[in-house]
């Protein structure tokens, strides 16, 4: 299959894709058993089923996808008596069963991770319709996209060029439209933290780590997995081969970013030695003329709750949560 000159060839891009495949999938099996005890934990204490569910169908997904992507890389690169070997034969056919499936798996995942984060968005805002108006339009809009996308992908003849295929524009709307719904997402989640954040008295001495501080909003905000977006759209845009490498990995980088987060905020949780939400961003702030004081944003995926933890009293008004000390400070 002839390449332009400076690019890569396809059945290389894939194998490289393969092994970065390897490595994000190593890195969320080491999340994963963490992630299923808590799942399991929380489950036994009253959770809703849905969460649960999204990990265990992002966990089929991925393995799918992963074994789909090990065996294509065995028949495109296994040698068979005297034949010689010829992978590129093998990606000059992109409508092929295991291609379909795998292809079929990135979209999936990616939809299970809109959806997410979607109603994620929806919880943090206190279950404002309104706000959930444009990120549920996006999801609904790129699931369509996508399975236009994978319908596509199933009518391309062999022999043709994936990268400048028509199903190459398809995928990329699909991209162009999870990115944009994961960075609105993320975006209304940070403005959240940092609407409530903005209220913590500034008199205090609180321990405000820029570099912490912003860490724990990429995080929250899946920055990597916007990052890792962005790569794709650019590489096919350009319609370079490098595309291929960063397609593979994709369904292992999503469930490692989700699994990270439920697992990370469960170990802040028990530092601070008390039992929170599945996704919370906490910031300390100590003072020494009175008790020591906790300032925390729990984002709960069943419930939200802007908490100053300490032994006041709480009390609600509108969409934040203060204790009447507090409110006195502010």
């Amino acid at each position: 299959m002839p390449t332009k000159p400076g690019d890569i060839h396809e059945a290389n891009a894939h194998l490289i894709g393969t092994w970065l495949q390897l490595l994000a999938t190593g890195a969320y099996f080491v999340y994963l058993p963490h992630c299923v005890l808590i799942m399991t934990k929380k489950v036994r204490q009253g959770l809703s089923p849905w969460l649960p569910a999204a990990c265990f169908f992002i966990f089929v997904g991925t393995v799918l996808d992963f074994v789909v992507g090990l065996i294509r890389t065995y028949q495109g690169y296994a040698v068979h008596g005297s034949t010689p070997i010829t992978p590129g034969d093998l990606y000059s056919n992109p409508s092929t069963p295991l291609s379909l499936i795998k292809n079929a798996m990135n979209v999936v995942v990616a939809l299970l991770s809109d959806i997410i984060i979607v109603y994620r968005t929806f919880i943090v805002w206190n279950m404002n319709v309104w706000i959930i108006l444009a990120p549920l339009g996006l999801f609904l809009g790129n699931t369509a996209v996508g399975i236009w996308a994978v319908w596509t992908l199933a009518q391309t003849s062999p022999g043709a060029i994936p990268i400048l295929a028509a199903v190459s524009v398809r995928i990329r709307y699909f991209f162009i439209i999870t990115f944009v719904l994961n960075l609105l997402c993320s975006g209304l989640i940070c403005f959240k933290i940092w609407r409530i954040q903005s209220m913590v008295p500034r008199d205090g001495g609180v321990d405000r780590s820029s570099t912490s501080r912003v860490l724990e909003l990429i995080i929250e905000s899946a920055g990597i997995y916007c990052a890792h977006l962005f790569i794709l759209i650019v590489t096919n845009g350009l319609s370079t081969n490098f595309f291929f490498m960063f397609l593979d990995p994709l369904p292992p980088v999503g469930a490692y970013v989700f699994s990270m987060l439920i697992v990370r905020a469960r170990a802040t949780n028990e530092e601070r030695g008390t039992t929170m939400a599945s996704t919370t961003i906490q910031f300390r702030h100590t003072v020494s003329t009175r008790q020591a004081l906790s300032v925390g944003v729990e984002l709960d995926l069943e419930r939200d709750v802007d908490a100053r933890a300490g032994p006041q009293m709480f009390h609600r008004t509108g969409s934040d949560a203060y204790s009447t000390e507090d409110k006195n400070r502010m």
